[in-house]
C-alpha cells in the first residue's frame, strides 16, 4: 500500500506480531496512535481488524514469533517505502531479539514491553485447581513464558540497545522497576486503560436486584468458576443479587457451561459474544468482578477493570499483575488472593451491602482513571517519548518521566 502524504509530527511504523484492536495490545496501539500527533502506520504478521486507524497497514504473514526473520525482505520493502522517522515495536521482552534481527536499518526504535510473564509456582496452580490443558490454552503456560521466566534483564537490554532502541515504555510497573534498576535505557511508565465517561454506576439498596458483572474470555484462568461459586455464597446474604457473565467464546466455554449446569444458581445470566457497549453494561451494574487466577492472564492493565473504574463501578479482583497496574486494594477496588473463594464472596457481599464503602471506591476509581490511566495521558507520554528519541538535545521539550500509580 502506498504511503500517504506526511501528517504533522513524525512518521511512525508500529510493529507487532499479531494485531486486533479488540485485544489489549492492539487497543493500546490504536488508542495512543489516534491521539498522538504524527503519521502512523502498522506492520504485523497477522492483522485481524482495525486497519482504518492507520495511514497504511502491511501484513507480512509468517510465524508470529519469527516473522521478522522469515519476512525480512517484505519488511525491508515496507521500511524503504515508508521511510519512517522511528519504529515503534510492541510486544514482550522477546521482541528485543526479534528487533535485533529485523531489517529496520539505522532508524531509532521505541519499544513498548507490555509485560514480563513468568510461570506460576506449583503452589499457585494447586490453589486455583487449573488443569494442564487449561494452562496451556491460556497465556499462563506457553513456550515464550518459559523463556521469559528464565531470561535475565541484561540480555534483553543488551539486545534492545544493539537493535537501536532509544527508549522503552511499559504499562507494567514491575517491568518499569526491573529496567530502571538496569539503568542503561530510559524507561517510562505508560498509563493506559480507559477514558472518563459521563455514565455513572449507582448503588442500589438491597431488595432491588443489584447486579455483579464479569466481562472477558471464557477461560478458567480468569476465575469464572471461582466467581460462580463465590456468587452462590454471596447470594445467601443478598438473595436478590444477580450475576451477569459477558463471555467471549473460547474452547473452554462448554466447560464453563457444564459447571453452571452442575451447580445451578439462581440469578445467573450468561451472554456469549462481543458486547456492543461494554461501559453501558458496567454502568448498569453495582459490582464488577475480575478474579484472575494468575499473573499475566492478560497484559497490564486489566482494561475491563479500568473501564469499570471509569464509570465509577467498584470492583472485586485479585492481587495479580494486570490488576495491580491500575488498582489499589481498599482505595479504588477490593483485591483478594487468587483462588480464595471465601474472600471473594465476602468482598462481593461488602460491595453489595455497604453503601459507604461502595461510594468511596466508586469516586476513587473514577479519579484513578482520570488522573493516571486515561488514553489522553497515554498519548501525552507517547508523544513525549517520541520527542525525546528524535530530538534528545532539546532540553526544553516535554518531560519524559512518568511514575506508575
Amino acid at each position: 500500500m502506498s504511503a500517504p502524504a506526511r501528517a504533522a509530527g513524525p512518521r511512525v511504523l508500529h510493529v507487532v506480531s499479531e494485531f486486533s484492536a479488540r485485544e489489549a495490545i492492539g487497543r493500546t496501539i490504536t488508542e495512543t496512535a489516534t491521539r498522538t500527533e504524527g503519521d502512523h502506520h502498522l506492520l504485523a504478521a497477522r492483522i485481524h481488524d482495525g486497519q482504518d486507524a492507520f495511514g497504511s497497514t502491511h501484513e507480512t504473514g509468517g510465524s508470529l514469533s519469527f516473522f521478522t526473520l522469515q519476512r525480512a525482505d517484505a519488511i525491508r520493502r515496507v521500511v524503504d517505502e515508508l521511510e519512517p522517522d522511528l519504529v515503534h515495536v510492541h510486544g514482550g521482552p522477546l521482541a528485543s531479539v526479534a528487533a535485533l534481527a529485523a531489517p529496520f536499518g539505522d532508524r531509532p526504535q521505541v519499544h513498548t514491553i507490555y509485560a514480563w510473564p513468568r510461570l506460576p509456582r506449583p503452589a499457585e496452580i494447586l490453589r486455583v485447581r487449573a488443569t494442564p490443558s487449561q494452562l496451556c490454552r491460556s497465556n499462563v503456560v506457553r513456550p515464550r513464558v518459559v523463556v521469559t521466566t528464565a531470561i535475565g534483564t541484561r540480555p534483553v537490554v543488551g539486545a534492545l540497545t544493539r537493535a537501536g532502541t532509544r527508549a522503552v515504555l511499559s504499562p507494567d510497573p514491575s517491568v518499569v522497576e526491573r529496567l530502571r534498576a538496569d539503568g542503561r535505557l530510559p524507561v517510562t511508565f505508560l498509563p493506559s486503560g480507559a477514558d472518563a465517561d459521563v455514565r455513572q454506576a449507582r448503588f442500589e439498596p438491597d431488595g432491588t436486584g443489584p447486579t455483579v458483572v464479569f466481562a472477558g474470555r471464557a477461560e478458567h484462568v480468569r476465575g469464572i468458576v471461582d466467581l460462580v461459586d463465590a456468587f452462590a455464597e454471596a447470594r445467601v446474604h443478598v438473595p436478590t443479587a444477580r450475576l451477569k457473565l459477558l463471555l467471549l467464546p473460547t474452547a473452554e466455554l462448554p466447560a464453563v457451561q457444564r459447571h453452571l449446569d452442575r451447580r445451578p444458581t439462581a440469578g445467573v445470566e450468561v451472554v456469549v459474544g462481543p458486547v456492543t457497549d461494554l461501559r453501558a453494561e458496567l454502568a448498569d451494574a453495582q459490582v464488577g468482578a475480575w478474579p484472575f487466577a494468575f499473573d499475566y492472564t492478560t497484559s497490564p492493565p486489566a482494561m475491563a477493570l479500568a473501564e469499570a473504574m471509569s464509570v465509577g463501578l467498584p470492583s472485586v479482583s485479585t492481587t495479580v499483575a494486570c490488576v495491580r497496574a491500575v488498582a489499589t486494594h481498599d482505595h479504588d477496588a477490593l483485591l483478594v488472593t487468587p483462588g480464595d473463594r471465601a474472600a471473594l464472596a465476602a468482598a462481593l457481599v461488602r460491595l453489595l451491602t455497604d453503601q459507604a464503602t461502595w461510594v468511596r471506591l466508586s469516586g476513587a476509581g473514577r479519579a484513578t482513571i482520570a488522573g493516571h490511566h486515561s488514553w489522553e495521558h497515554a498519548a501525552e507520554v507517547t508523544a513525549a517519548t517520541y520527542h525525546h528519541v528524535l530530538d534528545p538535545a532539546d532540553t526544553v521539550g516535554p518531560h519524559l518521566e512518568v511514575h506508575a500509580a
